[in-house]
């Protein structure tokens, strides 16, 4: 899309259009710090050459801030830097405060915003005037907090106007991610991007914020994250794809028992036991289901922390995974993210008293604790398992109050937690499967496959929702983020065996065909007929003689 931008340096505002009016951006920001907010103080300086305006600002809170707005042929970047010192709080920006005139947004013309991040069943397009929200801080199982299932997705929305799409979407480094949240904040005709640091930076110097970017010309929202993507490859910002091929054994049909725990009643990780998995299994097998990869899910472990096994519940989970293996089957175990049970407090981030609310890979206790258990669970002197899945990312600790023992925070602290585990499960066993929902290419080197996560959310937002197409849009996130990520589809909760053999029909287009029932659908307690699971058999069979193609592509 071509587009014009003109300048009224009294506002400090820069309307695009292409033709017709998209944006009317503020070129302000205001990077409030815990000692209080950010102010611009009398009338800024602008600076234009050629494409490229620069606005220096007098801060009541900092000794200098710049915004600089460049225009190249298919994009805006925008960039803020400050200068002088301070624990930085939040970063708003296409906007800022500016005395006496209060807060200040960006105008838009836009029609509506798309999120990749997965809160709503029916609100991935929504108003462009409706707030969205993407991070890693998120809970399920609290009202108003149900972000927890890609986590986080990437940092980018689509926007519209018309039937054209652009992206809308910022550009750091990771190891510069100590942010939470990334706030899309609509209004009515306004914009603004918001940025939550908690106070956990600390400035002494010079600080530049994310850029902004703003490209135009997608033709659809996965087009828009897909250039998102490739801008931030381009600039060296993200790991490139995986270029060496994907292990066979990693993209075998899943069962994971959750679901099937779910139905032996509450609490649902009471019923992970050893006895329990070989009575699905068994089940499964009577009736021609045999799933390459096995997920032992949610409680196999005596406490979450150290991640021994609960011998009352697995007398011989060694014993077992070997026996798996024996049969052509491996074993992925999962692990709770961020969970100090057991851990000592030394190992973990805390309260001003001291209080342990998380692991804390920063520390020297935290790290070596994660190190040990993942050699633990993966290792050939250990449990040796085949891999992990890693649950509970969004329980990244949030709060201005905490403590750690170093300086990431946010997005980049998650990376570094994932990090640790990754790197010590490629070093004791080069081959295992690491499984997270990070969908974001940041993330890309800490993970080998990315999971749809629970469809759960159906149940508790909308108990009608579209599942399948839901999925479809989760699984379009992934591959336009992560392109040539291997896909694992989840399948848990479904809400009826009508929805969960639509699904079942649909998974080997998403990616790796997951199963977590055997005998009933847990929601409505409907019985898994013979002939629903002689389905999952064919289904199967059938994906599976596709599977050499589908590596060869993953792998190109």
């Amino acid at each position: 899309m071509n587009y014009t931008v003109e300048l009224d340096e009294r506002r400090l505002v820069a309307s695009v259009r292409g033709p017709d009016l998209w944006f009317q951006l503020r070129l302000l920001a205001s990077l409030d710090t815990v000692e209080g907010p950010d102010e611009t103080l009398g009338t800024p300086e602008v600076v234009r050459d050629g494409s490229r305006i620069e606005v220096r600002c007098r801060s009541s809170r900092w000794q200098s801030r710049t915004t600089v707005m460049e225009c190249h042929p298919d994009r805006i970047e925008l960039r803020t830097e400050v200068t002088g010192a301070g624990s930085l709080l939040t970063a708003h920006l296409l906007g800022g405060w500016w005395a006496p005139h209060g807060f200040l947004p960006s105008g838009s013309a836009l029609e509506t915003v798309f999120t990749p991040n997965p809160d709503h069943p029916r609100r991935s397009v929504r108003p462009a005037g409706e707030p969205a929200v993407i991070g890693v801080v998120g809970d399920g199982a609290e009202p108003g907090v149900g972000r927890w299932l890609f986590v986080p997705a990437p940092w980018c929305y689509a926007v519209s106007r018309g039937s054209q799409w652009a992206a809308l979407g910022i550009a750091s480094p990771i190891s510069e991610q100590n942010f939470t949240s990334l706030h899309y904040t609509g209004g009515v005709d306004a914009l603004g991007l918001r940025l939550d640091y908690e106070g956990h930076t600390t400035v002494d110097g010079a600080f530049r914020a994310p850029d902004v970017v703003i490209q135009f010309g997608a033709a659809d929202p996965a087009a828009a994250l897909r250039m998102h993507h490739d801008l931030l490859l381009g600039k060296g910002l993200v790991p490139p794809p995986r270029t060496e091929p994907v292990p066979r054994h990693w993209l075998e049909p899943i069962f994971c028992g959750w679901g099937a725990q779910n139905c032996l009643g509450q609490p649902a990780a009471d019923h992970a036991t050893q006895e329990n998995y070989d009575r699905f299994l068994r089940h499964l097998g009577e009736h021609g289901v045999v799933p390459g990869t096995i997920v032992v899910d949610d409680k196999w472990q005596r406490d979450y922390g150290t991640n021994q096994p609960d011998e009352r519940k697995w007398p011989d989970l060694r014993g077992w995974i070997a026996s798996r293996r024996a049969r052509g089957q491996r074993v992925v175990l999962w692990w709770k993210a961020w969970d100090f049970e057991g851990a000592p407090a030394e190992a973990c981030v805390r309260l001003p008293d001291g209080t342990p609310v998380a692991l804390d890979p920063q520390s020297a206790q935290g790290r070596r604790l994660i190190e040990e258990t993942i050699a633990y669970l993966l290792g050939p002197g250990g449990l040796d398992a085949a891999g992990l899945k890693i649950d509970f990312l969004a329980r990244t600790p949030s709060g201005v109050a905490l403590t750690t023992a170093g300086p990431k925070w946010g997005a980049a602290l998650l990376h570094e937690l994932l990090r640790c585990a990754y790197t010590t499960a490629k070093r004791v066993k080069p081959d295992s499967l690491i499984i997270t929902h990070t969908p974001n290419p940041a993330f890309r080197d800490v993970t080998d496959m990315i999971r749809l996560n629970d469809i759960r959310m159906l149940d508790a937002v909308d108990p009608s929702g579209p599942v399948v197409e839901h999925m479809r849009y989760r699984a379009s996130v992934v591959a336009a983020a992560c392109p040539g990520t291997p896909i694992d589809t989840d399948g848990w909760c479904l809400p009826d065996r009508a929805e969960w053999a639509a699904y079942l029909r649909e998974q080997p287009a998403l990616g790796v065909p997951a199963l977590y029932y055997a005998t009933h659908i847990d929601h409505s307690g409907e019985q898994l007929r013979p002939s629903d699971l002689a389905d999952v058999t064919r289904i199967w069979s059938e994906y599976r003689s596709k599977l050499d193609s589908a590596v060869d592509r993953i792998t190109t």
